[in-house]
């Protein structure tokens, strides 16, 4: 006779088979009625699929592929940067948000210098967290390394590279780990949102009755001071700080 445990062990795996077949044959129906132009039913399917707890940047990058062809810019940026932040270095990702953020009609110019943020952007993203996690300890070791050589060599041109070598290694050690950090962070917490809306007011204060300070149009990035179910405090790149609906914008 089978134990209480093993049937419920047994009960568990059919239960996530049934689910994973399930979540299958919706991916298969999202696809074929994306292939068929009928961009509405894939979206309905690709979001049911995300309602049951699957996610994956593929099934963003789809979802947000449908959303661009059912014209829904805002959503498809938002599902473009969430499939981005699951893999930073897709290329089709990439160039396919590159794409859709040229058609948004809201073009803000930021405070800090483009080339700044693009740097920063850049060398975060370079690496995923894991990739991050590795290049730290790579060069701790070599650090130990070269600074073994120094200390051990009686030669004074060993002695000099293994103080410059592990001189460099140290600083690469520091920058990898905080550049590692900042993406853990980036990952984890709701630092952006995407307005969704095809125009949202931004109002003074959390409530719709307070004076409405600008409007953003679908597609535009912003970054998130605060949110709650209701009401999120955004902040724009030149300053401008207001609040908007939680309903309005996809948070990420």
């Amino acid at each position: 006779m089978k134990s209480i445990p093993h049937i419920l062990f047994s009960l568990l795996l059919i239960l996530i088979s049934t689910s994973v077949i399930a979540n299958h044959d919706l991916q298969v129906k999202a696809e074929k009625a994306y292939s068929n132009k009928d961009y509405k039913q894939a979206i309905a399917l690709y979001e049911s699929i995300l309602k049951e707890g699957s996610t994956s940047y593929k099934l963003h990058y789809n979802l947000g592929n449908a959303y661009y062809k059912n014209n829904e810019l805002g959503k498809a940026i938002y599902n473009y940067e969430l499939a981005n932040k699951l893999q930073p270095n897709n290329k089709d990702v990439k160039t396919n948000l590159k794409i859709a953020n040229e058609k948004t009609i809201d073009k803000i110019e930021s405070k800090e210098n483009f080339f700044i943020i693009a740097i920063k952007s850049g060398l975060v993203n370079a690496l995923s967290t894991t990739g991050w996690a590795w290049f730290s300890i790579f060069s701790l070791i070599g650090c130990l390394v070269f600074a073994f050589v120094f200390f051990i060599s009686n030669q004074l041109l060993f002695k000099r590279l293994g103080f410059f070598l592990s001189g460099i290694s140290l600083v690469v050690f520091i920058a990898s780990m905080v550049l590692g950090f900042s993406a853990l962070e980036d990952k984890k917490e709701v630092n952006f949102a995407i307005v969704t809306n095809r125009e949202s007011k931004i109002h003074e204060e959390p409530n719709v009755t307070s004076k409405t300070k600008f409007s953003l149009h679908e597609g535009t990035k912003v970054s998130v001071l605060e949110t709650n179910p209701e009401w999120t405090n955004i902040k724009l790149e030149n300053g401008n700080e207001g609040w908007v609906k939680t309903t309005e914008v996809g948070l990420f």
